[in-house]
């Protein structure tokens, strides 16, 4: 004889299951659909924490923290605490209170728990990656330095993460560990360009210019981006190759004839060729794709100086310190062809307003004495000089 409270037991959990297959059908349906809150919607009904212990639904549970519900996934995932006793299960559970907590800016509380997963779970790299966000998000780069070395001791060969790690070195200003990890990378998975742009731009750190120029090559090689070029074309003219720089641009602005980059590098390599003219004209095509960069208006600046056009360069100066008006080079550039064009009260300005945030600036001392010199104001003229030369303080 079948007893009745099994009986309706079981007709309830028969039910409850129909009920659930059909909300994963739903589930599934809008996920196609890609109706973001339908499918929340479906999630929340499926977590129920009615269903516990029978039905652990972490799998759920992580979709929803992919879309950022926290409380609610919080509050079921507490409540499966109670029922959970596996060390596998448990440490899972801490892990994703450790996200919800992330996710809700309560950093202390996910370390908490992200350390009883860790406990349960030494080698899960997960745990240690997001233990790393926290202590990142915390200013505390070096913990989280340490974490993504643990991290790696259980998965050695996970590119991302090493990737991560050289990141943190590089906005640190580390640019040897830097190195260390983007070379890792590009041994681990040689052909993404993203590793090889990364190791290039450390290389240009270090002044390692040859080795950055065979690893711009690679990266463009393997579907790098256009940039690249430009960085490529960058290095061959930091070591002297002008001609292959200059054909490389060439070549880029081809392709791209506004892209600002080359057409700034462009203009400084046929500066460096004494081709003024034509730097000028690069430069002031720039300037139309981009009229609010200080450095190009300040390389304006200069070219109609060095054309002989020290008014028009004037122009470009105080345009640029518009933008960034404490800049020494700028100010000084500005001075030489206030002065330059007699314009002493105005290059006096300019020169004391620039000796009073930059003290060390002996050109701009030196300067400032001629100024004075001229304007019979020999007592501080000496002043300057003796400034310009270190004799004074």
């Amino acid at each position: 004889m079948i007893n009745p409270f099994i009986a309706t037991l079981h007709n309830k959990i028969v039910y409850r299951d129909k009920i659930n297959i059909f909300r994963r059908f739903q589930l599934n349906w809008w996920l196609n659909q890609g109706d973001e809150k339908k499918v929340i919607e479906n999630l929340l009904r499926i977590l129920d924490k009615d269903t516990l212990p029978q039905d652990l639904l972490l799998a759920e549970t992580q979709k929803l923290i992919n879309y950022n519900v926290f409380v609610e996934t919080q509050d079921y995932l507490l409540e499966a605490l109670k029922y959970s006793h596996n060390p596998a299960t448990l440490a899972q559970i801490y892990y994703l209170l450790a996200r919800c907590n992330h996710g809700l800016g309560s950093l202390e509380e996910a370390l908490s728990y992200l350390d009883l997963a860790v406990e349960l779970q030494p080698n899960h790299n997960d745990y240690w990656n997001l233990k790393a966000d926290c202590y990142l998000e915390l200013g505390e780069w070096g913990t989280a330095v340490d974490s993504l070395n643990k991290s790696l001791r259980s998965s050695p060969g996970d590119a991302e993460t090493i990737y991560r790690l050289g990141s943190i070195y590089l906005f640190h200003g580390e640019y040897g560990e830097a190195l260390n990890c983007f070379s890792g990378c590009c041994k681990l998975n040689p052909f993404n360009p993203v590793y090889w742009e990364m190791q290039a731009e450390m290389l240009l750190h270090l002044d390692q210019i040859e080795a950055a120029c065979q690893s711009f090559r690679k990266a463009i090689r393997f579907n790098g981006e256009l940039h690249l070029s430009n960085r490529l074309a960058y290095c061959y003219a930091k070591s002297g190759q002008l001609k292959k720089a200059k054909k490389l641009l060439l070549t880029v602005l081809k392709n791209q004839p506004d892209d600002y980059e080359a057409l700034c590098n462009l203009a400084s390599i046929y500066h460096n060729l004494n081709k003024d003219e034509q730097a000028y004209k690069l430069f002031k095509k720039a300037y139309t794709v981009n009229c609010n960069d200080p450095i190009l208006l300040n390389n304006l600046g200069y070219i109609c100086y060095k054309l002989g056009r020290a008014r028009k360069a004037m122009e470009y100066y105080q345009e640029a310190l518009k933008i960034k008006p404490d800049d020494s080079t700028i100010l000084y550039n500005l001075g030489v062809c206030q002065s330059e064009k007699g314009l002493l009260e105005e290059a006096r300005n300019t020169l004391e307003n620039l000796t009073t945030n930059d003290k060390n600036n002996f050109d701009a001392w030196a300067l400032l004495g001629n100024v004075y010199e001229k304007l019979s104001k020999h007592p501080l003229a000496v002043d300057c000089f003796n400034k310009s030369l270190g004799l004074v303080r």
